[in-house]
């Protein structure tokens, strides 16, 4: 058994006492900028806001017009915070935060407007309508453009890459908040006691834990029915384009650039042009991608069947994925919403367990708490445990041991490899590199010419 001394040599037991010390400094930052800037007002004196991702004005413009009128601003929420200012947060999020009030942006710069104070209440971001009751909508939502004031707002709203990256910023304050309250108590770990005794690994391991086909998976929850069939996310259905012909042209144009060794063809004004965001294993044995036009997936995969986004869905999976394998440690760095990095070695060693028994335990527990599936991959370090995770999916399990390590690198492709990107590797083609096992047993004859590193590197950045 390890102890809880042991498990914070680690690194990771700092986290808490690091946090509170950032957020007692950026308070005191914001005090001596409050007192050096000169004061307009005193309009907001007894308000300290939080912001919770995009608003219009801007946090940064918020945080000016707090200073400068007597208000108080907090980087992260604290137990002194008066106000939330937000644009969207789902009922989850609403929940979570308490009975802080959360209002409009618009609160802060209408009272400054305004010369007082105005009542918040006419700026709550959510009213006490039940979500539940009804409401008539009898005229057409109106699409809007981009030189329509909302229309950022708007946008950041119904955009994917908008909540990938706000989420990956949350799990990471929620794994530094759940390590601040955490008592070196881990409820899950009593679970593992029903699995059979083992030999636990004597060096480090990394897991790489990642759900599969997230958005797909998450949709699928209240879609059984599509299990096992070609599906994609988008916001599409399928609907002809609406936009002159320049822009299918155009269109075509980058989807060759960025996909050259697929063969696909140009969609026409027929098609629709809106963007696969994600799609099944079942779609991609058709030969959909992620980033595919819409259009053109539909006919390579005509049997495709399309869902819409459930930002909501996302964001309580993510949560319940985190916060399951908090249960058995904090060990954690978050990578994005459905994935991250544990060192399992303190759970492996304090349970007698091995790899596998808890990549099986830990998976299915991840499916029964969130109704998707995921995989797992197992190393020595972060990398080692990614590309055992490309092995893994879909749905399974991979330890690179070791011993094997050597092995298995050598029929990695040299594209698989973390920050390897298109360019580079055409590059690297050119030269005669593919996998890493080309670089094990020495160098390219394009390369046996090189006196120096220096000559290697200008040839490879001369290569075009």
């Amino acid at each position: 058994m390890t102890s809880r001394n042991d498990e914070d040599d680690n690194g990771f037991a700092e986290w808490g006492g690091y946090m509170a010390a950032k957020k007692a400094k950026l308070v005191e930052q914001y005090e001596q900028q409050a007192s050096s800037s000169k004061k307009q007002s005193d309009i907001l004196t007894g308000v300290a806001i939080y912001v919770n991702g995009y608003t219009s004005p801007s946090a940064e413009e918020l945080k000016i017009l707090m200073s400068a009128h007597g208000g108080v601003y907090h980087t992260y929420q604290m137990p002194k915070t008066t106000h939330i200012v937000a644009s969207i947060l789902p009922n989850a999020k609403v929940k979570q935060l308490g009975s802080v009030p959360i209002v409009k942006a618009t609160w802060i710069s209408d009272s400054i407007a305004a010369g007082a104070l105005l009542d918040h209440r006419k700026y709550l971001l959510y009213t006490g309508h039940d979500d539940k009751q009804p409401k008539l909508d009898c005229v057409r939502p109106k699409t809007l453009t981009a030189a329509d004031p909302g229309f950022l707002s708007e946008f950041y709203n119904n955009s994917r890459l908008h909540l990938i990256s706000t989420l990956g910023a949350e799990y990471k304050q929620l794994v530094n908040q759940l390590r601040e309250k955490s008592n070196g108590v881990y409820p899950g770990r009593e679970r593992l006691r029903t699995l059979p005794r083992g030999l636990a690994p004597s060096e480090r391991v990394v897991m790489h834990i990642d759900m599969d086909c997230f958005f797909v998976s998450v949709g699928l929850r209240s879609r059984p029915q599509l299990r096992g069939r070609p599906v994609a996310v988008t916001h599409g259905r399928g609907t002809p384009i609406n936009r002159p012909q320049a822009s299918v042209e155009c269109e075509n144009e980058l989807v060759k650039k960025y996909f050259p060794n697929e063969n696909f063809e140009d969609v026409d004004s027929h098609g629709s042009m809106a963007e696969v965001a994600s799609c099944s294993y079942e779609a991609r044995q058709c030969g959909v991608r992620n980033g595919m036009l819409l259009g053109n997936a539909l006919k390579i995969c005509s049997d495709l069947k399309t869902i819409p986004y459930d930002f909501e869905g996302y964001r309580e999976v993510s949560t319940a994925l985190y916060k399951t394998i908090a249960e058995y440690t904090l060990d954690i760095e978050a990578v994005s919403c459905d994935e991250m990095y544990v060192d399992v070695t303190p759970i492996l060693a304090a349970a007698n367990i091995t790899v596998e028994d808890w990549a099986t335990h830990i998976r299915k527990e991840v499916i029964a708490v969130t109704g998707c599936p995921c995989s797992a991959g197992f190393g020595a370090n972060r990398l080692q445990a990614r590309l055992a995770n490309k092995r893994a999916k879909p749905a399974g399990q991979f330890y690179l041991r070791p011993d094997d390590v050597e092995t298995y690198m050598a029929q990695v492709s040299l594209s698989d490899l973390p920050g390897v990107g298109s360019a580079t590797v055409a590059k690297l083609t050119k030269m005669g590199l593919h996998k890493c096992g080309d670089l094990q047993v020495g160098c390219p004859p394009l390369l046996y010419t090189q006196n120096s590193l220096q000559e290697m590197q200008a040839n490879y950045f001369e290569i075009k």
